[in-house]
């Protein structure tokens, strides 16, 4: 390899940081659902973001890490409930609030759904 050239391989490797640091995630809008899986003697409950599931709190704030700075949640969980629903506790609340709250990720709450 000639020297210009290889001078022009190392520039674009040096700006290429900059270059990916310039292009922005835009932040997320997204509504948070549960779903009700009536099959077997008990129900089982879903957090449905989009057409993606999750089965556990810990799945979905792993599905949340890859959310940029700036996103937005919102959940209208209504107020029917049958028991062992997740996020359905207080503390179990507080923490994915604190959790979403870690990661910049605006946390929209409508109560009575």
């Amino acid at each position: 390899m000639k020297c210009p050239q290889l001078i022009a391989l190392l520039l674009t490797f040096a700006a290429a940081p900059a270059i990916a640091a310039s292009v922005a995630v835009e932040p997320l809008q997204r509504e948070l659902q549960l779903v009700y899986v009536f099959d077997g003697p008990t129900p089982e409950f879903l957090l449905v973001i989009g057409q993606s599931g999750f089965k556990t709190v810990a799945a979905l704030e792993a599905h949340l890490e890859t959310w940029p700075p700036g996103s937005e949640l919102k959940w209208a969980p209504g107020c029917m409930r049958l028991g062992g629903e997740p996020l359905s506790s207080e503390s179990e609340l507080q923490a994915f609030k604190t959790f979403l709250a870690s990661r910049k990720i605006r946390f929209v709450l409508i109560p009575s759904g």
